[in-house]
This record gives C-alpha cells, sequence and structure tokens, in this order.
C-alpha cells in the first residue's frame, strides 16, 4: 500500500508540475509531434505510393490479370508427355499444399489438363478415313470451375457415363466444322493405335472474356474438347498411355495486404513453393507470377525510403533542436524546484522519477500524436 501511495503521490506532483508549466509543456509537446510526425510519414508514404505503383506494374505485366495471379503449367510438347500417375502428386501439391506455403488468401483456384493433339474423324466412316486428313487437329481436356463461367448455346453438361465421352464444343468452332449436338466423333492417337469415342453434348460460349478465370484469353479453347474431370479420369486416361501433354494451374490471392516489409518472406515462400513443384514433376514452372514486380517493388521503396529520409533530416534536425532548447529553458526553470525538494528529503533517485513520470506523460502525448500527424501527412 505504502508503493502505491508513493507512486500515486509522485504522479499526483507531476501532473501538478506539468499543469503549472502548460504552456512550456504544449510547446515541447508541439515539437515532439511534429518530429514525430514527420519520421513516421516517411515510411508510410513511401509504402503507400509503391503500394499503388505495385498494383497498376502487376495489371499491366499481366494484361488482364490480376495482380496477383500465378500461373503454374507443365508443356508436355516441350518436356515429353506424362501418365496421370505422374501428374497426382504435384497437382496435389499446387492445389492444395502450395497456397499454404505462399501463405497469401486465396481467391480463385483453376485447373487445366489437356491431352496431346488427337486427330478428329467422324464415327460412321472412320475406320476407313483414319488415314486421311482428320476433320481437326484438337486436344481433349477438362478446365475446372468452368460451369459457372460459361453459357451453353445448346445441350448439356457433360457427366461421366458409359462409352462416348461427353464434350462441349465452343460456338465458334461449331460453326467453323457444323458440329450439332448430339454428333458422335472418335479421337486417334497419332503415334498409335489409340481411340477416343466421343459425343457433342453442348456448345459453349463464354459469360464475360474479361473474368479472373480466365488465365488465357477464352478463343484459346476454341479448338479444344472440353469435358468433365470426372469423365476425364475415368475414360480418358484409361484410353490413352499418356493423356497429360498440357497441365494448368493458376491462382489467384489477395495481396492487398503486402507491403515493402513483406516482400522478402513473400518471395522466399514462393520459391520454396516453385522447387518442390518441380522436384514433384520436372519442369513444372511458373510461368506467370508478381515476382519480378516484387522484386522491383522492393528496391524502389528503398529508394525512395532513403531519399525522403535524407530529405526530412534537416526538418527533423531543426525541431529537435527547438525541442532540446525547451527542454533546457524547463530544467532552467526548475533548478530552485530541485533545490527545494532536495532540501526538503527528496533523494536524487526521486527528483529522478519525478521528471522521468513528466516525460514519459508528455513523451507518450507526443508520440500518439505524432503516429496520428504522420497518418495524415503521408495522406496529404
Amino acid at each position: 500500500m505504502s508503493l502505491l501511495a508513493t507512486i500515486f503521490s509522485t504522479l499526483t506532483l507531476s501532473a501538478k508540475r506539468l499543469w503549472n508549466r502548460r504552456l512550456l509543456m504544449l510547446c515541447l509537446l508541439a515539437g515532439l509531434t511534429a518530429a514525430v510526425g514527420l519520421l513516421a510519414s516517411i515510411p508510410l508514404y513511401a509504402d503507400a505510393v509503391h503500394h499503388r505503383l505495385l498494383q497498376g506494374e502487376l495489371t499491366e505485366a499481366g494484361t488482364y490479370r490480376p495482380p496477383f495471379a500465378f500461373l503454374w503449367r507443365y508443356v508436355g510438347a516441350w518436356h515429353g508427355d506424362v501418365s496421370w500417375e505422374a501428374l497426382a502428386p504435384v497437382d496435389e501439391y499446387l492445389s492444395r499444399q502450395a497456397t499454404d506455403v505462399i501463405g497469401l488468401p486465396l481467391e480463385l483456384l483453376v485447373r487445366y489438363v489437356r491431352t496431346g493433339n488427337l486427330r478428329l474423324f467422324p464415327a460412321d466412316g472412320s475406320g476407313a478415313f483414319a488415314q486421311r486428313e482428320p476433320l481437326l487437329w484438337t486436344g481433349l481436356g477438362f478446365l475446372g470451375g468452368l460451369e459457372e463461367h460459361i453459357a451453353l448455346v445448346e445441350g448439356d453438361f457433360p457427366s461421366p457415363g458409359q462409352g462416348d465421352v461427353p464434350v462441349l464444343v465452343s460456338q465458334a468452332l461449331a460453326e467453323k466444322l457444323g458440329l450439332q449436338v448430339g454428333e458422335r466423333y472418335v479421337l486417334f492417337d497419332p503415334g498409335g493405335d489409340a481411340q477416343v469415342p466421343v459425343r457433342v453434348a453442348g456448345v459453349w460460349r463464354p459469360l464475360d472474356p474479361a473474368e479472373a478465370f480466365w488465365f488465357y484469353q477464352p478463343q484459346s479453347f476454341d479448338e479444344t474438347l472440353l469435358t468433365s474431370e470426372a469423365a476425364f479420369v475415368e475414360q480418358v486416361v484409361p484410353a490413352l498411355e499418356t493423356p497429360v501433354s498440357q497441365a494448368v494451374w493458376y491462382q489467384v490471392f489477395d495481396g492487398e495486404q503486402v507491403r515493402a516489409a513483406d516482400v522478402p518472406d513473400l518471395l522466399a515462400r514462393v520459391a520454396t513453393a516453385r522447387s518442390r513443384a518441380a522436384v514433384l514433376l520436372a519442369h513444372t514452372d511458373l510461368d506467370a507470377s508478381p515476382v519480378e514486380a516484387l522484386e522491383n517493388y522492393r528496391r524502389s521503396a528503398r529508394l525512395l525510403t532513403l531519399v525522403l529520409t535524407l530529405f526530412g533530416i534537416p526538418v527533423v534536425g531543426l525541431l529537435l533542436y527547438f525541442i532540446a532548447l525547451i527542454a533546457g529553458l524547463v530544467v532552467r526553470r526548475d533548478q530552485g524546484e530541485i533545490a527545494i525538494l532536495r532540501s526538503r528529503g527528496a533523494t536524487r533517485g526521486q527528483v529522478l522519477l519525478v521528471y522521468l513520470l513528466e516525460g514519459l506523460l508528455v513523451g507518450g502525448l507526443g508520440l500518439a500524436g505524432g503516429l496520428v500527424l504522420g497518418q495524415r501527412l503521408a495522406g496529404l
């Protein structure tokens, strides 16, 4: 209780002393607030400016992709087609674990798998025409979440079943070749005797070609036959020895909260995910990402912060000189009071404690006010 009473009495004494010198203390408080505000505004301004520039640079770099879009892909035309079993480990990693490694909120995940080019013939008389010019060289694949982003001109969405693989054809391809819903065709593997019978289940067109869902422009899929993932796994994979020629994993993250201080850790996490994907399936690479823009962002933010800091040093120096003058004036004014306190039995420690409490009260108010002022200055 005596300790609490001592602390309370010391606080009361400090508050009274501050009030008695309120004009000087207000000057000191104004100087502290201005110094803290200027110092705090520099990194806040630099970070906010470069965050806005980062968003613009990323959007320009991706043309139509969101700023924090990651496009992973494996291209069999360059490195050889692979089996579904070989694709499974990297598919599991990029679809689930990599998003946790990168550590940003995931907004969108799209998976796309496609076979190599196959020869398309009508089902009737396909044996007679198998060695002639096909109607089309095309691939067969699936695009995750497609149903929510397209409109059916006619027909239905594919569903797995027995017999022919149900496929969607684009409106452009249907008009070009005169394909009709319900017609049957056969896809021939150019490297072997494998055949995949297909049936046109529907004709599609994109709802909004500018949607973030389209990692490639929708017309890129015009000459690809699209089916459901279930039908692909159940009916296409068993028919072809190496059914995967192209695989794409498209991730869109929310990077709104990424700041200059977060960039090094984020780049390290992306490098970790990149290395792991390449180990699980060789030549799986990060084809498009904000990595290069983030590197530029980090360098630019550091440079701007340095320039603004050097610019602000003289101003802050003047403010600190002003604060020192006020503080010296306060001490000289209080020399008589210090002598009286010492003559009344106060120890050096007690006198120091009184001044320390006064400094904490004024400094705390100056710090709080300075941070608010710094935010306003950065915004201005």
